[in-house]
């Protein structure tokens, strides 16, 4: 499986309609939390109530002054052509402190649909006349300078080679401002800090929205269904994506690559093809809550091996992910893995109906549906994971929460819980354990798990089992957790897997 995913990732490639410049552990309880919610309404009020002085819009233009437009109706069956150099646009704003108000209106292409490099509306960077110079026979342009104050709002674009291109351009503001049916990106931004993109909906696109070098860029409130891949962030650090819904992607839903300090938070994923989140050499990510649904199904008879080469999250060379109140539906694919040198810590984190929390690297966890059978008078509490290692320094460290619920339900004593695991070949074994009554928490640390995978459960003695203690020690211990000692529950998950395991 390890073999095939990263084959897959490294598989895709995002074909561009734009043609631009080349380019946990502590305090897990059995209860997962609320997930936040962002705002989805970003309706400018000033958008009826200030249009005096405004220069209306009838078709398709080129805005080189500042001051406020406003579409005066849709634009439709435009046909502007693309240029020699650069690119096409049938709005094209190429001046500072401009507001373009859509008025809910739609910059529409012809019938038959838009052209590679060119664009519904294209906010462009400032060319210096007067240097352009001869290079190896060739003119190169003048160098160009950053726009800085462009905001367009409450408008869709539909049939174009992207739908709205924001290049090279600071404090920029996308608002309420839709693509719908374009024949490459939806939104296309590059170099251009800061931007902002509130509310809207992209569907049916290439990419949904394509981030790069697009520093501290934030996204909030959009929804995107329908594309090849959802969102692209690339070589842009401390972007923020939050109050997102990205859904029916066929690569990606959220993908963050070489891009370090990015956070995602808030959103929903389903449905999106290899992966709905990846994270690829991006360092320092924040996932936080985030809801992934996937298509119902699962194993059966304690099968621990991966399901399908659908993920729900993937790390790829990325280092110190933190995932906080993140909620993997349980469905065929792999939860969570992580790969190639990558590291993760989890807190409050639901797969399918297990929470937990977890101190990882390199390791693909996910719910198992069916244990293999335990020894007599011994029950799961709640449900068991699959660990499967995906490299030779691969380690994992776990918390589980419960609830008396569960401890009932298995017919099982809270004091004598403990976690243990399977391996092919060998069977159950009980691990060293640690258990916090109050908080429902029971923590371990595994090693050498199975390359063919390791079921993990939380286990108790059945009551007849409870009131004989005989024989205890030869399955490991169960301490009692008195005080926690450090950000974990009271343990330390420093396990490694020697890469001559295997089940």
């Amino acid at each position: 499986m390890s073999e095939g995913i990263v084959a897959t990732l490294l598989g895709l490639i995002v074909v561009l309609g734009v043609v631009g410049p080349a380019g946990a552990v502590a305090g897990v309880s059995a209860e997962s939390g609320p997930v936040g919610t962002v705002s989805t309404d970003w309706t400018d009020g000033t958008e009826t109530t200030e249009t005096t002085g405004a220069t209306e819009i009838t078709s398709c233009t080129t805005v080189t002054e500042s001051g406020v437009y406003v579409l005066a109706d849709d634009v439709t069956n435009a046909s502007p052509t693309r240029p020699r150099t650069g690119l096409g646009a049938c709005i094209a704003i190429r001046a500072d402190d401009v507001t373009l108000r859509g008025g809910g209106h739609t910059v529409a292409a012809d019938e038959r649909g838009g052209r590679p490099g060119v664009v519904g509306v294209l906010v462009s960077a400032r060319t210096r006349a007067g240097v352009a110079t001869l290079v190896r026979g060739a003119t190169r342009p003048g160098r160009q300078e950053r726009r800085s104050n462009v905001t367009v709002t409450n408008l869709s674009t539909t049939r174009w080679g992207a739908g709205v291109a924001v290049l090279g351009t600071t404090d920029a503001t996308l608002r309420n401002v839709s693509a719908v049916e374009n024949l490459g990106d939806g939104v296309f931004v590059e170099n251009s800090p800061g931007v902002e993109l509130l509310g809207g909906t992209v569907r049916a696109s290439n990419t949904g929205l394509f981030l790069r070098n697009a520093p501290d860029a934030r996204v909030a409130g959009l929804n995107l269904t329908d594309n090849l891949a959802g969102v692209s962030v690339r070589n842009s650090d401390g972007v923020t994506v939050e109050g997102v819904r990205v859904a029916g992607s066929s690569q990606y839903g959220l993908g963050v690559f070489a891009s370090a300090n990015a956070t995602i938070a808030d959103s929903t994923a389903a449905g999106n093809g290899f992966a709905d989140v990846v994270l690829s050499r991006s360092d320092d990510a924040a996932l936080r809550n985030l809801t992934i649904a996937r298509e119902s199904g699962g194993t059966g008879g304690g099968d621990v091996r991966p399901r399908s080469r659908r993920v729900g999250i993937y790390l790829n060379d990325s280092d110190d992910a933190a995932l906080t109140r993140v909620s993997v539906a349980d469905a065929p694919g792999t939860a969570i893995y992580a790969a190639r040198d990558s590291t993760a810590a989890g807190e409050r984190v639901t797969l399918g109906d297990a929470t937990l929390s977890f101190e990882t690297r390199d390791v693909a966890l996910d719910p198992a549906t069916d244990a293999p059978p335990l020894p007599t008078e011994r029950q799961v509490v709640g449900v068991p994971l699959r660990a499967v290692p995906t490299d030779d320094d691969a380690h994992l460290a776990l918390s589980v929460g419960y609830d008396d619920a569960a401890v009932d339900r298995a017919s099982a004593t809270e004091d004598a819980l403990s976690l243990w695991r399977f391996d092919a070949g060998e069977g159950w074994r009980r691990v060293e354990s640690v258990a916090d009554a109050e908080r429902n928490v029971a923590s371990a640390e595994f090693g050498d798990l199975s390359r063919n995978g390791t079921v993990l459960a939380l286990v108790g003695e059945g009551l007849a089992e409870a009131g004989n203690a005989t024989g205890r020690s030869n399955y490991g211990s169960v301490a009692d957790c008195s005080a926690p000692a450090s950000r974990y529950s009271c343990w330390t998950a420093t396990t490694s897997v020697e890469s001559s395991q295997s089940a």
